[in-house]
């Protein structure tokens, strides 16, 4: 496992309320695809709001002080590279998921088909706005920061422990997606960031910690 990297969970059942996760069909095509959804919450520092490259993101506003994810800090530029995906299979795990983590080993992330399955989380990430990090006796500086996924909802969290570290994590390549029970992540050296559905997602880096 991954406790030498990864410090993550104590979740408790009012913390957090996971929705049953909709199994879909999972792409394994490699053909290069459009960087990344305009729903997740990237914004571009500098640049205009809506990009017209066709292999560049599409970027959202940022998001307002009443909105979820405006405490986190700046966002870095986002590259423009086309995306790959992957086979998921190549990242199998037990139990209907699928594990790996950033080339940096920063970042480990998870999905899978049951509650509390799905998500990431980085050692050294900002704490995400909303986050619950009264943990005691671990201060937030000692948990690692991140995000569970649920069906169109992203939860924010710290960790005390391991939540998704799988035997023998993989790295997912900069500027490849992995897809599975639903949802779909993609890797670039700025952030890992995940689409729920339904408009909502996240960022993960050493820099930021956003969502919606």
């Amino acid at each position: 496992m991954t406790g030498n990297r990864i410090r993550s969970v104590v979740v408790s059942a009012t913390a957090v309320t996971c929705a049953g996760l909709v199994l879909t069909g999972c792409s394994s095509s490699t053909a290069p695809t459009d960087a990344m959804p305009s729903v997740i919450p990237t914004v571009v520092a500098g640049a205009p709001a809506t990009s017209t490259d066709a292999t560049a993101p599409s970027i959202a506003p940022p998001p307002s002080d009443d909105e979820p994810g405006s405490g986190s800090a700046a966002t870095p530029t986002v590259g423009s590279e086309p995306i790959t995906p992957v086979d998921p299979t190549r990242y199998a795990a037990i139990n209907d998921q699928v594990g790996w983590k950033s080339p940096s080993g920063n970042v480990y992330c998870k999905l899978g088909s049951t509650d509390f399955s799905s998500g990431c989380q980085a050692t050294d990430a900002p704490v995400p706005d909303g986050a619950d990090c009264d943990k005691p006796p671990f201060s937030a500086d000692e948990m690692s920061k991140g995000f569970f996924l649920d069906p169109g909802r992203v939860t924010p969290m710290c960790f005390n422990q391991g939540a998704f570290g799988v035997d023998n994590a993989q790295s997912l390549d900069y500027n490849t997606s992995i897809s599975s029970n639903g949802y779909t992540c993609y890797s670039r050296v700025e952030a890992m960031i995940c689409d729920a559905g339904g408009g909502n997602g996240f960022v993960l880096s050493m820099q930021q910690a956003t969502w919606n």
